[in-house]
């Protein structure tokens, strides 16, 4: 049976996407930015453009060249210094939503888990949400699918990805939360 106090399954993060390609529009826009920025300046601020130029320019084309992933902390790094660029030639509103973007995304791209413990259920939203054994009608997970039927008629469904769904006893795992449920 299993004995450890704390079960963590990865699932899927779905906010990925969308991600992606909200921050190859903001990457273009910084760009373009900075690019007018260049062209209406000189002296240290043509200069800090052109730095500003190359930071935002270097992971926009790594990401058109490979579109399958962004990585981060590169991507925030970036964000949090033409955040301070923008900040530097006084565009404060800029630099600060591009500030928030930038903490934002720390969140966004974390690994995504749920976490089954000895108290109930933390699904990993924004805020999160703990659900407790006697909130849980039952919690199944068949053909790589896990279940969460609430007893509030809310029902959770994630696809589990296959490399951990072979190493984990996935019978033993459904009798265990049968038994917190009931």
């Amino acid at each position: 049976m299993l004995s450890v106090n704390n079960i963590v399954i990865p699932i899927p993060n779905d906010r990925i996407k969308t991600y992606k390609v909200v921050t190859f529009i903001i990457l273009t826009l910084n760009f373009l930015g900075f690019g007018y920025v260049f062209l209406q300046t000189s002296s240290t601020a043509a200069t800090l453009a052109i730095i500003a130029l190359v930071l935002n320019a270097v992971p926009w084309l790594y990401y058109l060249l490979n579109r399958k992933h962004i990585k981060s902390p590169v991507i925030e790094i970036t964000l949090i210094t033409s955040a301070l660029m923008w900040l530097y030639y006084g565009n404060f509103w800029m630099g600060i939503l591009l500030l928030i973007f930038a903490f934002m995304s720390f969140f966004t791209n974390k690994k995504t888990v749920i976490l089954f413990s000895e108290t109930g259920i933390i699904y990993p939203s924004f805020p999160i949400k703990k659900y407790i054994w006697i909130d849980v009608a039952q919690v199944v997970w068949k053909d790589d699918i896990l279940t969460i039927d609430l007893k509030d008629n809310k029902l959770l469904q994630f696809k589990i990805e296959k490399e951990f769904a072979l190493d984990f006893d996935w019978a033993e795992f459904n009798e265990w939360c049968k038994k917190k449920s009931n």
